[in-house]
C-alpha cells in the first residue's frame, strides 16, 4: 500500500500544480454556480413550505423507520463479528467485509422490507424513473455549489486543528482505494465509492433518519442532526466538520427536488473527483 506520506509528498511538483489547477477551476465553476443560484432564489422565491411538507409526510413512520435501522444496525454487529473471528484481517478485507455485509445486504433489506410492506421506492424515497435524468442535472448543479462552502469550511477547520496538534490525515478509505490493488479490485472499489456506498448512505441518511427527525422535530433540526450523524459515523476527526457541511447540501439537494436521486447524484460526484484527484496524486 502506498504510504500516506508518499500519497501526499512524492508527487512531482508539475503534477501537483496541475491538480491545483483543475480544483480551482472546479472551484471557481462551483462559486459561480452558487451565486447564480442565489440570485435566481431571490429573483424567484423558493415555495420552502410545500418542499419541507414532501420530505416529512414520506410513508415510512418511526416503527418502519426503527425496524430498518435495527436491522441495519445487526448488518453491522455482524460484519464487527465476522471481523473478530477472523483474528487481524487487512484493512482490504475488512473494506469488502462492509460493503458486502452492510450496503450491498442494507439495500437488499431495505428493498425487501419495502416490498413487504407495499411501499414503493418512488412513494419511500422519490426514486421514480422519470425523475432520474433532471435530477442527475439537479445533481451535479447542487454539487458545484456546495463546493465552496465544502472548501472553506474544511480551510478553516484543519487550520484549527493544526494549530491545536492535529494534523491533517487521508481517510483510511482513501487509502485503501489508491493502494496497488488487482485491476478487478480496484474497478470495485471505484463502483463502491461511486455507486454502492452513496446509494446505500442516502437511503439511510437523507431517506429514512432525515425525514423522521424532520417530523419530530423540524427541518433544521432534521438537517443539522442527521448531517451531523452522517460525517461522524466515519469516524474521522480531520473530516467531521467538512462531511457535515457536505451532508448539509445533500440534504439540501433531497429538499428542494424530493427526490433522493439528487443527493446520490452529488454524492457520487463527491466520492469520484475526491478519488480522481487522490489518483492522479498517486500516479
Amino acid at each position: 500500500m502506498v504510504s500516506e506520506s508518499a500519497l501526499l509528498h512524492d508527487a512531482s511538483p508539475t503534477g501537483e500544480g496541475w491538480i491545483a489547477l483543475l480544483y480551482l477551476a472546479l472551484l471557481a465553476v462551483g462559486t459561480l454556480t452558487a451565486v447564480l443560484l442565489l440570485r435566481v432564489g431571490l429573483r424567484h422565491p423558493i415555495a420552502w413550505h410545500s418542499r419541507t411538507t414532501v420530505v416529512q409526510n414520506r410513508p415510512l413512520t418511526w416503527r418502519d423507520s426503527g425496524i430498518l435501522l435495527a436491522l441495519i444496525l445487526t448488518l453491522l454487529a455482524t460484519t464487527v463479528g465476522i471481523s473478530w473471528l477472523l483474528k487481524h484481517p487487512t484493512p482490504i478485507v475488512l473494506l469488502l467485509l462492509e460493503s458486502l455485509l452492510l450496503d450491498a445486504a442494507g439495500l437488499a433489506v431495505l428493498g425487501g422490507y419495502l416490498r413487504l410492506r407495499g411501499i414503493g421506492w418512488d412513494a419511500a424515497f422519490g426514486l421514480s424513473g422519470g425523475a432520474f435524468v433532471r435530477s442527475m442535472r439537479l445533481g451535479l448543479i447542487f454539487y458545484l455549489a456546495i463546493l465552496p462552502f465544502v472548501f472553506f469550511s474544511s480551510l478553516i477547520y484543519q487550520g484549527i486543528l493544526t494549530a491545536n496538534g492535529y494534523p491533517p490525515t487521508l481517510q483510511d478509505v482513501a487509502m485503501l482505494l489508491t493502494a496497488d490493488n488487482p485491476f478487478w479490485l480496484r474497478i470495485y472499489l471505484i463502483f463502491l465509492a461511486v455507486v454502492l456506498a452513496p446509494v446505500f448512505e442516502e437511503c439511510v441518511f437523507r431517506g429514512i433518519v432525515f425525514p423522521l427527525l424532520a417530523r419530530r422535530w423540524g427541518i433544521g433540526a432534521g438537517i443539522f442532526i442527521s448531517s451531523l450523524a452522517f460525517a461522524a459515523i466515519h469516524a474521522h476527526l480531520p473530516s467531521l466538520i467538512p462531511l457535515c457541511v457536505v451532508a448539509v447540501g445533500f440534504a439540501m439537494g433531497y429538499l428542494y427536488s424530493g427526490s433522493l436521486w439528487v443527493p446520490i447524484t452529488m454524492h457520487a460526484l463527491f466520492n469520484a473527483v475526491n478519488l480522481g484527484l487522490l489518483l492522479m496524486i498517486r500516479d
